[in-house]
């Protein structure tokens, strides 16, 4: 990794220098006073505007970010349709049509975390083993910088690489695992091969500080889930929350369920959250739309839910932007983050905590 430092972190990033810039403090939460400003006038768009940063970890905490926004623009570990590589930029485009203020926690995401985006992971075209490693490599970098990251993909072979840098970063204590989507993705190898879209769990488990007991799965329905990835959780004892359970028992009680299984005795969690496990209706730019999921407002609310716990990497996969023309997947997704930031800084808010 380069040791290339960036300069300390700034609220106005840096493609909106020059001769128009806005130059007050809060112009970032603010209707514009010169011109269009972050809002739309994007420039080279980042997630919320956020300044771009090196994703090197000496940058990272010369910054003082306590937010990493990195994009996996990968979709070669699918088994169904393609079409990730391009979550990443949908996201971050659905981002320039919001302001980083959240009236309902009142709070300005962008300074209070002091997001930066780290911009995209470079990935070889063919080669998952070696994509994988550059996603280890670049997550590591973030968790040394001493941040928690925003991972966007790319398909759900994303969480393989990423979970295992949180292992690693956390190698004397444990960690836990929440997979949240429309398949059970427990594969053991997918035709002999182990590292796929549908083994996230599976791999989870490999991890020698990940138990069991730590890992846990909501919002699974319909026929794309075999017997075999059925088996595994059973036989493992692994938390399996069907997508029925969670209609019946409503999904606040369902999330708070699933992040105590993930947080109890643990010292980090990862949370692997797929659009596929929204419904549908609400989220036609995925890899596997799938009818009966949960719905946008659910959605939002499980983020807000999520915020209350943490998590040292939120990952959002499967994003897939181009089975979209209206952009609403992107923009729930987008709103997805907001919500589980927004929720994160109220609870440390209100806890007399520092992010």
């Amino acid at each position: 990794m380069s040791t290339r430092l960036t300069d300390t972190w700034e609220v106005l990033p840096h493609q909106l220098d020059g001769p128009g810039r806005h130059d007050q403090k809060d112009d970032h939460i603010r209707s514009p006073r010169l011109h269009n400003g972050a809002f739309k006038s994007a420039g080279l768009a980042t997630f919320m505007g956020a300044p771009y940063c090196v994703p090197d970890r000496h940058a990272i905490r010369k910054a003082g970010a306590k937010i990493c926004f990195l994009g996996v623009p990968w979709d070669q570990g699918q088994i169904v349709r393609s079409g990730t590589s391009s979550g990443p930029a949908g996201l971050r485009e659905a981002s320039t049509q919001y302001f980083p203020y959240m009236f309902e926690f009142d709070v300005d995401l962008l300074t209070f975390f002091r997001v930066v985006d780290c911009g995209d992971i470079p990935l070889v075209p063919g080669n998952n083993d070696r994509s994988h490693e550059y996603i280890y490599n670049y997550v590591t970098e973030c968790l040394e910088g001493g941040a928690k990251v925003l991972l966007c993909g790319g398909d759900h072979s994303v969480p393989i690489p990423a979970a295992r840098a949180l292992s690693d970063f956390n190698k004397k204590g444990r960690i836990g695992y929440l997979h949240i989507d429309c398949h059970l993705d427990s594969a053991p190898d997918w035709g002999g091969i182990r590292a796929t879209n549908c083994s996230g769990p599976s791999r989870a488990l490999d991890l020698p500080n990940c138990d069991a007991k730590n890992i846990a799965h909501m919002g699974s329905r319909n026929g794309l889930n075999p017997k075999d990835w059925v088996d595994f959780f059973t036989d493992n004892g692994v938390r399996m929350m069907p997508m029925l359970e969670v209609a019946d028992r409503g999904i606040e009680e369902c999330t708070r369920e699933i992040f105590d299984i993930a947080w109890k005795g643990t010292d980090a969690i990862y949370c692997s959250w797929d659009t596929d496990s929204l419904d549908a209706s609400c989220m036609p730019g995925t890899t596997a739309p799938e009818c009966f999921g949960i719905k946008a407002r659910e959605a939002l609310q499980l983020a807000r839910i999520a915020g209350t716990y943490g998590a040292d990497i939120l990952e959002i996969s499967e994003l897939c932007p181009i089975f979209d023309v209206s952009q609403m997947s992107t923009k729930l997704a987008c709103c997805m983050l907001y919500q589980y930031l927004g929720s994160r800084a109220k609870t440390l808010r209100d806890q007399g905590k520092k992010p």
